[in-house]
């Protein structure tokens, strides 16, 4: 029996997570139906028991568990697939053909093709149809000759741009071993030098590249390093057929001033060796370009002082986004330089990467839009100033990275954690991806301080002080406990971990009695080889924690602005008098103090009008500590404009006041209300409504949907 890409998932899976797994979390993780679950279970329990290994067991209200026989024994028989034993997915075969067809050194006909997909000859050509038509967007054709087959068709550097773009569907985002393992099988052992993938050339273009780091002073996430060595291998393959790129003269001048040409130069010389080629001055150029875009886990250079014209422009940007981002969330971020530092070794390197056509992709973005939609929508706002500096639109996938970043930061605008045990994150998915994780962590456990988050091979390099770890990768066996995450976690699986790490390193005091009576019961009818082991199962299988409600507690803006809150008056003395008459609704029931008016107050005269955020629309706010008593929203229309500064631009007729309780429970509606405000006839409308009344009414039938 086969296995495609998902059933391979789904095991991967039950082997990582060690104890039952729900069919409802496997719906949610791989967002398939549960009659497409027990399909996938049915199909990797018969390649199982082809395997000689036990079936994955299912248990009425508890879920699939896989025996430790099988999660020992699993991953080597992965590892060692045969190539008629892996299906491609849809994805991966069109990907393959690809890069196949760029790398070709001979004719490459269907029945070529389909040997390499191991698919049916319809199949195959349906999947060329679909290739062709997703090349036009590189401006490249797919073309057959009878005397030569198929092949590709265009400029050289947009050959390039195809092969990164399909290398990031074959490539993992995680278990890169277990696939560096497979590779010499799925690409049929080819052993030539240049094969479109050659394994142990792969290995030494790998190690090149990590030896660039510390000519950079910096480290590479994981995920890239893997990426850029597969590049540079296909690169290079593609240089010794005298396919070679070209650079524009100015932009090279701008690329040798950065310290990135240096140790492209040192790769370029390196490759050159190991493949025996000549590498051309343009080629050391495009490596430059790849360095310059790649996502980095750490930086010893002080981005932010340095003195090269882009870094300038660029730490401008960071100030600009940030300064954005606290407007439309209406928060204040404390450490602010710290925030900018970490969110430039993102902004930097995707600045080149849509610069240069060689954007990020990654399957989490759908997850990170659906789980945090109002972070996404308010950092897509907050994007402008980098399109206006790279002349382009930013996709979704960038978006989604540095909305992974700000998510991050949002429990900082609260309360301190209280003290707890400690924990160390280990995961090699770049620094948004690990701020928003221990982001999601915190707000688990009450009794766990989150010490910080390094790469695998920092966790290898290093000794941590650490009750336990959480990975986003497996991990050898560790004498500290280690739970294995994915870099995303849905409901389900926040459920899940919160269990075994409850289980595990806090007491379970409710059930102390239960579980010591299941032992009593068991030890009287069956012998027991592992005494702590049984016991800790059972810990982990009877804590039942509450359902987590991470979004959806977060109240609608209708609900925020009942008419009580609504004010309707002719006009304000001043902006003050405009602000202290928009927020008396909430004073008068409570929801702030005085102190936080005058807070409000105080923030426009240092800061100046940035709480007009839309034509006539200001949102004065302060921080949840200025005394704020509970969340709240109140709103006032003037008939007449109030003035916020000599400029026209800054005449205000609403003024919605915001009363925060952290950085976090306002964003629904804050998210609708920008949507609204968004829209130029709802704020017309908005401005002519003579009552509370009709202004609510307004709102509450033209709420945005989630």
């Amino acid at each position: 029996m086969s296995l495609d890409q998902r059933s391979t998932a789904i095991l991967s899976h039950l082997i990582k997570a060690g104890t039952f797994v729900s069919a409802g979390e496997l719906t949610e993780k791989f967002h398939i139906s549960r009659r497409t679950v027990y399909y996938d279970i049915g199909k990797i329990n018969d390649w199982l028991e082809d395997n000689q290994l036990p079936i994955v067991k299912h248990v009425r209200s508890a879920g699939f568990i896989l025996e430790e026989e099988a999660a020992i024994h699993a991953p080597e028989k992965l590892g060692h697939l045969k190539t008629w034993h892996y299906e491609y997915s849809a994805k991966e075969r069109k990907a393959w053909l690809a890069i196949y067809l760029t790398a070709r050194e001979k004719a490459l006909f269907l029945d070529d093709l389909m040997e390499k997909t191991r698919v049916s000859r319809n199949t195959t050509i349906e999947d060329l149809k679909v290739l062709k038509a997703e090349l036009e967007r590189f401006e490249l054709s797919l073309d057959f000759e009878r005397k030569t087959g198929y092949s590709i068709a265009g400029k050289e550097d947009d050959k390039r741009k195809a092969i990164v773009h399909y290398l990031h569907h074959v490539l993992p985002e995680q278990n890169w071993q277990s696939f560096l393992a497979k590779i010499p099988i799925i690409l049929n052992h080819e052993a030539d030098d240049f094969s479109p993938v050659n394994f142990e050339k792969l290995l030494t273009v790998q190690n090149i590249v990590s030896e660039s780091e510390a000519e950079l002073n910096l480290q590479f996430t994981d995920e890239f390093l893997y990426s850029l060595a597969f590049r540079l291998l296909l690169f290079c393959k593609r240089v010794a057929q005298g396919k070679k790129v070209s650079i524009d003269p100015i932009e090279k001048e701008v690329l040798q001033a950065t310290k990135h040409y240096q140790a492209a130069v040192t790769i370029g010389r390196k490759l050159s060796t190991l493949f025996k080629i000549e590498f051309p001055e343009d080629e050391i150029f495009y490596i430059t370009k790849h360095l310059l875009a790649s996502r980095i886990q750490f930086s010893g250079e002080p981005v932010l002082t340095s003195q090269q014209h882009e870094d300038q422009l660029l730490a401008q940007i960071v100030t600009r986004m940030v300064t954005d981002f606290q407007k439309y969330a209406c928060v204040f971020f404390q450490n602010r330089e710290e925030i900018e530092n970490n969110l430039m070794l993102h902004v930097k390197p995707a600045y080149y990467r849509i610069k240069y056509g060689l954007e990020f992709e990654t399957e989490m973005t759908e997850l990170i839009k659906k789980q945090y939609h109002d972070v996404f929508l308010l950092t897509k706002k907050s994007i402008s100033h980098l399109e206006a500096a790279v002349g382009k639109s930013i996709n979704d996938n960038e978006v989604a990275l540095i909305s992974m970043h700000f998510g991050g930061w949002m429990r900082k605008v609260g309360a301190k954690p209280a003290a707890r045990k400690k924990a160390l994150l280990v995961c090699n998915n770049g620094v948004g991806t690990s701020r928003l994780l221990l982001h999601q962590l915190e707000g688990l456990f009450s009794t766990v301080d989150l010490i910080g988050s390094v790469s695998l091979r920092e966790f290898q390099k290093n000794d941590y002080d650490a009750d336990f770890i959480i990975s986003t990768i497996p991990m050898e066996e560790s004498t500290t406990p280690v739970f294995v995450v994915n870099p995303i976690l849905t409901e389900a699986e926040k459920e899940t971990l919160l269990k075994k790490v409850l289980g595990q390193v806090e007491p379970v005091t409710g059930q102390s009695a239960s579980v010591e009576a299941l032992m009593n019961i068991i030890e009287k009818h069956a012998s027991i080889f592992d005494q702590s082991g049984l016991q800790q199962e059972l810990k982990q299988f009877l804590h039942r924690p509450a359902r987590i409600t991470h979004d959806h507690g977060r109240p609608s803006l209708s609900s925020l602005l009942q008419p009580e809150y609504i004010q309707v008056k002719k006009e304000a003395a001043d902006w003050k008098d405009a602000i202290v008459t928009a927020a008396a609704p909430l004073l008068l029931n409570g929801c702030i103090t005085s102190a936080y008016v005058e807070k409000m107050l105080a923030n426009v005269e240092k800061l100046g009008p940035y709480i007009v955020i839309a034509p006539h629309v200001a949102i004065p706010h302060a921080g949840p500590e200025d005394g704020v008593n509970c969340l709240g929203m109140s709103l006032l229309k003037l008939q007449h404009a109030v003035s916020f500064s000599d400029q026209d631009s800054h005449d205000v007729r609403l003024l919605i006041v915001l009363a925060a309780i952290d950085g976090e429970a306002h964003l629904k509606a804050l998210s609708q209300l920008n949507s609204l405000l968004s829209d130029e006839n709802s704020v017309e409308t908005l401005l002519q409504a003579k009552t509370p009344e009709k202004i609510a009414t307004f709102i509450r039938v033209n709420l945005p949907l989630d």
